[in-house]
């Protein structure tokens, strides 16, 4: 039976695996730069292994990474070292060397630090503007007759794209309407949406508007952009008028941002 010879790594001394003996004229080699016929312990924690110190086995904490078949580091122990400036936003750091981790680390990441009073409103004002613009891109309901004689409440779309085409619009039915030509559309067609949802989109109906119908469209349009401006900055001024922390989170959980 030949000899198992375990191997270890040439600069850090770590286990790495275990090998037969190689045979050369029928003598086993068991004197090698890298590898012992010394057995490590049987028992070895996790996140340790064992380290051949030239003349035994000892067993060391190994908190590194190592690397897996597609050549990815993997596991190791993250830590932070907060009396050198790690933070909450720092990066985890990984042991390079077999051994304990260095004095003062933690292994669980730094909390961020709780917003000053002027952070939390910064941080409020933003999320009051962004709720504020998405409400006014998201459109409105308006009841108009889509040509079937009968109103119903329709879906209009109210992006960047579709406030130009309402105010280009707005003044060309003006101009339509008060021209003695043909040169000027008196009407335009119109896109809105039935039954929308924000998921499905609804189902797309086209009108045909003239300016007796268009222009009430327009100024819902206008209402619409209007209520949510002034929605938005009553919710800033709430925020400004704040005292704590605590009331601004209480704002922004009342309103769902």
């Amino acid at each position: 039976m030949s000899t198992t010879m375990y191997t270890f790594d040439l600069t850090s001394g770590a286990l790495t695996g275990s090998r037969p003996a190689q045979v050369v004229g029928g003598k086993e080699l068991t004197d090698c730069a890298n590898a012992t016929p010394v057995a490590p312990p049987a028992d070895i924690p996790d996140g340790h292994t064992a380290r051949w110190t030239g003349s035994a086995w000892e067993v060391v904490e190994d908190h590194r990474q190592h690397m897996d078949s597609t050549g990815t580091k993997q596991g190791g122990t993250p830590y932070w070292l907060p009396a050198e400036g790690d933070d909450y936003a720092s990066p985890p750091r990984y042991m390079e060397v077999l051994g304990p981790l260095p004095d003062g680390a933690v292994t669980e990441r730094p909390e961020k630090p709780a917003p000053t009073l002027a952070e939390a409103k910064a941080d409020a004002l933003r999320k009051v503007d962004a709720a504020t613009s998405a409400a006014i891109l998201a459109g409105f309901d308006y009841e108009t007759d889509p040509g079937t004689g009968a109103p119903e409440t329709l879906h209009f779309s109210y992006d960047s794209f579709d406030q130009q085409n309402f105010a280009d619009s707005a003044i060309a039915m003006q101009l339509g309407a008060a021209a003695s030509s043909d040169a000027i559309p008196a009407s335009t067609p119109w896109n809105a949406y039935r039954n929308y949802t924000p998921e499905t989109g609804g189902e797309l109906v086209v009108l045909q508007l003239t300016a007796a119908t268009f222009l009430p469209l327009y100024a819902a349009a206008l209402t619409h952009k209007a209520t949510q401006m002034a929605e938005g900055s009553a919710r800033k001024a709430l925020v400004e008028s704040a005292d704590s922390v605590e009331a601004i989170t209480g704002l922004l959980e009342r309103w769902g941002l």
